[in-house]
Formats: C-alpha cells, structure tokens, sequence
C-alpha cells in the first residue's frame, strides 16, 4: 500500500528520504517519493521539511505521527488534469499577449486541437534580452521590446517566482508543463519556488517550440491597434506589425496582455468592454545587503543554506484598507528599471536562479483606495483613473531623478522624515539620485511605510537601519482596473472577447497568470460547438 506521510525532518541540508521515513514509521519502505519540500526557518537550527508517498508491504498504516493512507485524491492532486478533448474549430483562436497568461492559454487550446494566432508586440525573449541589457547600460528604451512587453512578459526579467502551497489539479498542469519546459523538478515539490530569471530564459523558447509544433501562429512585434466590433461582438483586431497594418479576423478573442499595456486597456474601452476600477498597492523597494536577512533568519548561521527570504505585513487597526506588506522578495537580487515609456520611473526586483548577489530586496507597499484616484478621474467611476493615478507617481520620480536614474533614500532617513545627502552602493544598473520621497509618493502611502518598517525591524534586526535603502517607485504590483467578465469568463459587454491574466485584473503573478489562462482556454473550449 501507499502512505502518505507529512512533516518529515530533513534537517539543514536534507538527509536520505527513505531513513526518515524509516525512522517515522520503524520498517523499510518499498519506494519513497517526494511530495513537497519547505524550508522551516522558523525552526532553530532552520530544516527542512518534506512530504512524501512511500509504499511499503501489507496493508495496515502504521500509527505515527502525520502517516495515513494514500487516498485517490491525493494521486489526482500529484497527477494534474485530464488531457483537453480534441475538437474540431471552423475558426482560429486570437490571443493577444505572450506572458503567463496568453502562453498558457495556448498551450491548453492546442491540447484541444486549436493551435491558435498569438500575437505579441514585443520580441522573442533571445532578441528581448539585449535590448533590456542596452537601455540598462543607457541606450535608449524601446517602447515596444523592453522589461514588461515581449515573450514572457514582465515575469522574464524577475525572480521567476511560483509560490504557491498546491500542486493539485489546474496547478499541477501548471507546473508540469515548466517541468516539461526545462524547469527543475524540484518545483513540483518546494512550497516557495522560484525558476530565477536566467532559467525563464531558458525555458521560454521550449514552450515557442512545443507551440509552434501544435501549429500555434506566433507573431512577434506586432502590436494591437483596435478591435474588430460587428453586431456587437467582437469578431477580430486590427494589428501593426512588420509588414504592416493588418486585419485578422475570426476569434474569440483572448487579451491577456499585462499590467503596463496601458494602450491596449484603452483600446478595450473603445471596443466597449466593460472596465471597472480596482484598488492596488504602491510603494518602493527596500534593498539590505543579504547579509541582514540571512543573520535574522539563520541566527546560528547560514552554511549550505540558500539566501533567506521574508514576507512580512502590518494592518493598521481598524484600517484594513491600509495595510502595508513585503511583495516579491528577491534574496540575493538586483533593482532594476522596468518602464515601457521615456518620461517615467518604474522599479522591479529580479534574481537570477542561484541569488547569489549581495543584496537583497522586496516591494514595499501600502494598499490604495480607488479613492485616491478621484484627482484623476474625468468623470464618475473613470476605468482609466488608476492609470493616471500610477503614471502621475512614475512622473514626479522622473521629475526627481531624471532621464535614466530612480530616486532613493536612507532607510534611517526615511523614517525621519529628512531627505538624504548620499547613499551606500546599490543593485540598481542605472545610478540612483539621493532625495525625499516623499516628493515622489503620496503622503498615506510614505505614512503606511514608515509605520511598517519600524514594525518589520522587530522581526528582521537592521530593517530599518542604516543600510538599508529604498529606492522608488514600484507602481505596477498590480492592474488598477479589471475588465468586467461573466461566469463563462467572457467579458460581460462585448461577446466574443475574453480578457485574461493580470492586465485584465484577475491575477497577480506567474502562476495566477498561467493559471487564468488555462481556465479561460477551458472556457473556450466548454462553449465552443464546432
């Protein structure tokens, strides 16, 4: 028979799976499987921790602690989903957008037999990648292929985080098709993930190939001018790409395009999809050298161990709408510059698979109510205003800092509330300009973050002390609006179009992405009839 067996201690450099599971349940097992892998920082000295499937003869579960039987659920969890049935479709599914989302989808419609035209207006991530390492080293940006737009989307030129505690269901198929990909294995069993930007690299030209062997149409460099409205539905766009201005027609139409796809949101309210606003969080990064995180969450030392991480979060009382937390934290990462357009500052954090830089850093941020966006909303209940809201912040760091640097400042001196004179040695590629910013964010979202820091000190010794650095803004956590979609996942005003992913506001990350876009695929293929 099978158990399953949960909680192993593997202790700080793991240990042989089959002598823990030994010494659990005291007889040899047959075969020993892992399930998943944490690592347990709580813990003194930090282990980790395993989930395993171990079958051994007989069939009595031996009585110790976490062990029961292995049940049918548990395998479905451990195996994913069932194949796509095969259909048969009179027109090609569009997808607009090759992140997360739109790769996903198009993955799982070419399961079902629609290789699908997929458009994208950045390049491919080969191309992608020296053009981003030219605007970091000060060649002028491109508007088109730059850290948010191209193959992978903005999720390229980051930490390649997949966290989440599930690798069940739509999740494991998620997950497989990385493994299938290239991605290490291990992420089918590790609770906090990551692929590291060099592996998505990596990664991404196995999923083109596996796409374009299914048949998919992928163009690249193509952008989405308009989209195609008769009767009321949406039957099409209109693209500019290298051959030109173009009409493709048929559908439906997938976009499942970004958070910073900023004309395509515009476009999507010209068609007359439905938009309304959303509330996201804002704030800057805060950089420590590694060093600080490591001694706090291994206070008996790091070894072998891999560069510490935190997520830490503080709720003001009574003020939930508030509260301020740590996002997509990079041990041993850069800062970097991720805006699409000359005239803005927008920061991202990044690492590569071994996070072996310096420093470490994370998004801090403070939520922000649609509220805040009333200075820039041309009339009730404007979809747009959140975006005016975000570019009105990227425009003063701009202002601050000029054309190629982000504006920063000294933990210490943030806290006091006094601009800074000079800075220590930072991760960002582009220079940093000393100052306040509290010239840059608004005043809830300076007063949220300094509450927060002082707090998160108490947790991480030196958080808030004189090495730390924060350097500004990080705007684009999330898309501040979301396109309104009914329960079959179509957009409730305009038949035919499907908004998808993190531009459209239902996801925030790789996997959520990926996720959606799987799901919106399932949609298509449930209401398509031939």
């Amino acid at each position: 028979m099978y158990l399953h067996i949960s909680n192993l201690a593997l202790g700080a450099e793991g240990a042989d799976l089959a002598a823990a599971v030994r010494e659990r349940i005291g007889i040899e097992a047959l075969a020993v499987t892992l399930v998943k892998k944490s690592l347990d920082a709580r813990a003194r000295p930090p282990l980790w921790r395993a989930t395993v499937r171990a079958q051994i003869a007989g069939e009595r579960v031996p009585a110790a602690p976490g062990v029961r039987a292995w049940t049918e659920r548990d395998e479905q969890r451990r195996s994913g989903v069932a194949p796509a049935p095969k259909q048969s479709w009179k027109n090609r599914p569009i997808i607009v957008g090759a992140g997360p989302a739109g790769l996903f989808c198009a993955l799982r419609l070419a399961e079902a037999g629609a290789p699908a035209i997929l458009i994208e207006r950045g390049g491919p991530v080969e191309h992608r990648i020296p053009v981003v390492n030219a605007y970091w080293r000060g060649q002028p940006l491109d508007p088109e292929s730059n850290i948010v737009f191209g193959e992978g989307g903005a999720g390229t030129f980051s930490d390649g985080k997949i966290y989440t505690r599930r690798r069940d269901g739509e999740l494991g198929w998620v997950f497989a098709r990385l493994v299938d990909a290239g991605a290490d294995p291990g992420i089918l069993q590790e609770s906090w993930a990551h692929l590291g930007t060099d592996k998505v690299r990596a990664i991404l030209p196995a999923i083109r190939a596996t796409l374009q062997a299914a048949g998919v149409e992928i163009r690249f460099h193509t952008r989405v001018a308009r989209f195609l409205v008769e009767d009321g539905a949406c039957v099409g766009v209109e693209v500019h790409g290298p051959a030109g201005d173009e009409v493709i027609g048929g559908g439906p139409v997938v976009v499942a395009t970004g958070h910073s796809a900023r004309d395509t949101m515009a476009a999507l309210l010209e068609a007359g999809a439905v938009a309304e606003q959303r509330p996201i969080a804002i704030g800057a990064r805060i950089e420590h050298p590694q060093a600080i995180i490591d001694a706090a969450r291994y206070p008996t030392g790091r070894g072998e161990l891999p560069a510490a991480s935190y997520r830490l979060a503080w709720t003001p009382p009574g003020a939930a709408e508030s509260a301020a937390y740590t996002f997509c934290m990079c041990p041993g990462g850069l800062v970097v510059p991720a805006e699409e357009s000359d005239g803005l500052v927008v920061v991202n954090g990044m690492s590569f698979s071994t996070r072996m830089a310096r420093w470490a850093n994370s998004a801090l941020i403070v939520q922000v109510p649609i509220e805040a966006y009333a200075p820039h909303t041309r009339w009730p209940g404007d979809p747009l205003a959140g975006v005016a809201f975000q570019r009105s912040i990227e425009q003063a760091a701009h202002a601050v800092a000029g054309t190629g640097s982000a504006p920063a400042q000294r933990v210490t001196d943030f806290l006091a509330g006094r601009a800074s004179v000079d800075l220590p040695r930072v991760s960002y590629p582009k220079g940093v300009v000393a100052t306040d910013l509290a010239r840059v964010l608004p005043a809830a979202v300076v007063h949220g973050m300094r509450e927060a820091i002082r707090r998160f000190d108490a947790e991480i010794p030196g958080f808030a002390g004189e090495a730390g650095v924060l350097i500004a803004p990080e705007t684009r956590t999330t898309a501040p609006l979301r396109f309104l979609r009914g329960e079959n996942l179509q957009s409730t005003s305009l038949p035919g179009l499907y908004p998808c992913g993190e531009g459209a506001g239902y996801a925030g990350g790789i996997i959520s992405a990926a996720l959606d876009g799987f799901r919106v695929a399932e949609a298509l293929c449930a209401a398509h009839v031939g």
